[in-house]
């Protein structure tokens, strides 16, 4: 008898821990996410950031959320998390019912890394959350469009596309003049053009008059000086842009939000793993 109780306190439990694995597979992978379509109103920084301080993030995995003030959180799991220097920490990771933007737009059934100290945003909505929805940036109002996964809008035919094959990493091929440079992350939380390492930036100076300065670089974890080189005009995918920003990094290659904010309207097409570039005065 003794025997048997045993036998179904071990089976009780491992029935629960299996249970438990299979809820924190669900929520980490985000099958149970979804988020409210809706415009939300975005600030005067130079990435896509809302009113409320909370940054629309592409270059996140995960969304990061510093103080656990928004609701029921769930602890999940410990994770170690790197941040776009290579720093990192060991954090918490929690699953939430309910996290609002601007009072508008609502994300439910997330997963989020919290535990740490920040105070220049609210919370990063990343990856895990951005990659189940569609949005339209429009640069003449300065809103985000919260869209299904179905919306499409129409598109000029020279409109720039960029396509990448990482659902949670967006990264793309560009050509810079003659010079072709893989593995660049699309990443709206990137103030700047482009971030490149000093190898791709001197070929592009020996054929470009160029400025340099020194700026700060913000990282999730930490704050550090880089070399801040603008082109009075530089070639991209072969059409001609001017005085573009380029940061000089060793460990990451980034499209920044001041490139996509160049254009009168961006459609992020989650569905298809494409980005879409245009102004008003694009042809049909």
């Amino acid at each position: 008898m003794k025997y048997m109780n045993f036998k179904n306190v071990v089976i009780f439990i491992l029935s629960l821990t299996t249970v438990w694995i299979v809820v924190v597979f669900f929520c980490y992978k985000g099958y149970l996410t979804n988020i409210e379509v809706g415009q939300i109103q975005l600030d005067d920084r130079p990435y896509f950031t809302t009113q409320d301080s909370v940054v629309f993030d592409t270059g996140a995995d995960f969304s990061f959320i510093p103080s656990n003030n928004i609701g029921f959180p769930i602890f999940l799991f410990l994770s170690l998390v790197y941040d776009g220097d290579g720093n990192n920490k060991i954090l918490p990771m929690y699953f939430t019912q309910y996290f609002e933007v601007n009072d508008k737009v609502k994300i439910k059934n997330f997963t989020y890394i919290s535990g740490f100290k920040n105070n220049r945003f609210k919370a990063i909505i990343g990856m895990n959350v951005l990659s189940k929805l569609n949005i339209l940036f429009l640069s003449t109002q300065n809103t985000l469009d919260i869209k299904s996964f179905d919306f499409k809008p129409q598109i000029p035919s020279s409109a720039i596309i960029l396509q990448y094959k990482d659902r949670i990493r967006p990264k793309v091929t560009l050509r810079l003049d003659n010079v072709v440079i893989d593995d660049i992350l699309i990443d709206t939380g990137f103030d700047g053009d482009l971030a490149i390492d000093d190898h791709y930036i001197e070929k592009l100076k020996s054929n470009h008059s160029c400025d340099s300065m020194i700026s700060t670089f913000l990282t999730l974890f930490d704050t550090h000086t880089v070399k801040n080189i603008t082109f009075s005009e530089l070639h991209i995918n072969e059409r001609l842009y001017k005085n573009i920003h380029v940061v000089q990094l060793k460990k990451r290659r980034l499209l920044g939000s001041k490139f996509l904010k160049r254009f009168d309207k961006v459609f992020w097409d989650s569905k298809n793993l494409t980005v879409y570039m245009w102004n008003e005065n694009d042809e049909y």
